[in-house]
């Protein structure tokens, strides 16, 4: 019996030994379909581009796995073991899965992604009214998410809402966070993403009649440098002349591109071309994670050119002031 034992031991170690990783994962972003989401077919679709060209020579298939969000994205790449994963995530909010050493972060200089918020809710006309009724104001967000790790943090820093647990209604895709923002009274629904003022959650909810906000924290930008201004993050974007394309002030972040830990997988081989691929990724100019092909390879530089950045020490006295108005 001890004998059969241990010959079960060697070959259940030689099939591991053997087991070989043919994909790379992408998480995203824009769960259940990624349909809309920036992070799925804008960031994710220029790392997609990327991981092609790299692993054209080893014969991997690139898949892009829409998802609930950054925090998610770090934890999915730190339990991997089969597969090559990186994942898009948000800058400026802590990550257990990275203060662990689970999770790396390869790149934080991807496209600004902004925080930004949309309600049905009259009595919420800007984000000063949020913050004055916050103990009452319920925030729609996928569990997970950049966008909820964003509202804690905006809640642990300001002196306003010291004190203040946010209530947080939990709801994954457009249309059942529509539902919740319609269905809950005071709900305000929040996006911490790339605009994207053609298509997306944002775009779609000033669409159909709701009051687009940016969402600003002076305190937090006075404590981190991951953040900056954006006078005009846009929700609606006119084009030929058409109208006037619709910006909102938002707080906003460059975005980061996660990666596991190669040592992880149980592939051998694979765990070198992992490192291979992360050290190519660090190497890469800063617009080689805009999309050169794909529906929003063209707005994203469009984008790029409308956005205003402004630093830490300015945007804190802008925010305030913008803060302490109603507008």
């Amino acid at each position: 019996m001890t004998r059969l034992l241990a010959c079960a031991a060697v070959l259940a170690m030689t099939t591991a030994a053997a087991a070989q990783t043919t994909e790379i994962v992408i998480h995203t972003g824009g769960a259940p379909t990624g349909e809309g989401s920036t992070y799925h077919n804008g960031m994710g679709q220029a790392v997609e581009e990327q991981l092609r060209e790299l692993a054209r020579p080893y014969g991997y298939e690139v898949r892009r796995v829409p998802s609930g969000g950054a925090v998610a994205n770090a934890n999915a790449c730190a339990g991997e073991t089969e597969n090559i994963c990186f994942g898009i995530g948000q800058g400026g909010i802590e990550y257990d899965a990275v203060n662990s050493g689970a999770t790396q972060i390869v790149r934080d200089d991807l496209p600004g992604e902004c925080a930004m918020a949309f309600t049905n809710e009259p009595r919420l006309p800007n984000w000063r009214s949020v913050v004055e009724n916050a103990r009452r104001v319920t925030f729609v967000v996928p569990e997970g998410s950049g966008s909820e790790a964003f509202i804690r943090k905006a809640f642990a820093a300001e002196p306003e809402l010291q004190g203040i647990e946010p209530n947080f209604r939990y709801a994954s895709g457009q249309e059942a966070i529509f539902e919740a923002v319609r269905g809950t009274r005071g709900a305000v629904g929040v996006f911490y993403a790339y605009p994207n003022p053609t298509d997306g959650m944002v775009n779609a909810a000033f669409d159909v009649g709701m009051t687009v906000m940016g969402i600003l924290s002076p305190a937090v930008a006075e404590a981190s440098d991951d953040f900056y201004l954006n006078r005009k993050a846009p929700y609606d974007l006119a084009w030929f002349g058409l109208g006037e394309t619709r910006t909102v002030p938002a707080m906003c972040s460059k975005a980061l591109l996660f990666a596991g830990d190669p040592s992880k997988l149980t592939d051998t081989w694979a765990q070198g071309d992992y490192a291979e691929f992360i050290a190519a990724l660090k190497g890469m100019p800063e617009d080689a994670f805009v999309p050169q092909d794909g529906p929003l390879a063209g707005l994203m530089r469009e984008v790029e050119t409308l956005s205003e950045e402004y630093g830490v020490s300015e945007m804190v006295t802008d925010l305030e002031g913008q803060v302490s108005q109603r507008f």
